[in-house]
């Protein structure tokens, strides 16, 4: 995701925090409603629900945090800004995709169990998740970002300045652009799957609707590889 223009940054964030606030809405909702719920089947959809509106809402703060990340390379004037953003944008990054690592399992079983139509996508998407993290180093670079100068300080000076000499800002901006698009491409995943379990009753959607959504997420996943 690469914005040339400055002010497209503000309308993004804004966007996106109204999408956060509306989910999170829902999900307070959810969960008042869920300690009146006597059906045993209606706990267990309403618990899958909740669990999904929570991963959404979890990643999109993480978009919001990279979108200000590259805002404020934007405006940073010193090289201590940059080196401030270029840390909080590898650290956002890493726990994304841990938190991604946690939940893939529970999102691959409702895949295979429900929604079976977006399996192969379901795939095409960890296997471009798995690409990211080798290309952008997430198990050494990443990893010793997030561990050393960014979620911990390390004890020892030298070797914490040592692992903030080797950051780029150019290299930290297209590793953030790039997972922003990974992102986006989830983001709209799962967002067909909370739009189709909100239309399960309705025949003409799973006929004409979902083999368009199927086609948007092949489109996204082609540019991306």
């Amino acid at each position: 995701m690469k914005i040339e223009n400055p002010e497209e940054y503000d309308k993004l964030i804004e966007g996106h925090y109204s999408q956060l606030t509306g989910s999170f809405a829902v999900l307070e909702s959810i969960l008042g409603d869920f300690l009146e719920i006597e059906d045993y089947q209606f706990k267990i959809d309403f618990s899958t629900l909740e669990t999904k509106i929570k991963y959404s809402c979890f990643l999109t703060s993480s978009f919001l945090d990279l979108l200000t990340t590259l805002k404020g390379f934007t405006n940073s004037k010193t090289e201590w800004e940059n080196i401030y953003y270029m840390r909080s944008g590898f650290l956002t990054i890493y726990e994304t995709l841990n938190t991604y690592n946690y939940y893939q399992n529970s999102i691959k079983k409702l895949v295979v169990d429900e929604y079976s139509e977006l399996e192969t996508q379901f795939l095409e998407i960890n296997k471009l998740v798995r690409n990211y993290k080798r290309k952008h180093k997430y198990s050494s670079l990443m990893k010793d970002i997030r561990n050393g100068i960014a979620g911990h300080y390390d004890n020892d000076f030298v070797k914490f300045y040592t692992e903030i000499k080797k950051l780029n800002k150019e290299m930290a901006i297209k590793a953030i652009e790039e997972f922003l698009n990974l992102l986006k491409l989830i983001m709209i995943f799962l967002f067909v799957i909370a739009e189709e379990a909100s239309e399960r009753s309705n025949k003409g959607y799973r006929e004409y609707y979902m083999p368009k959504r199927i086609e948007n997420i092949k489109a996204l996943i082609s540019q991306l590889k």
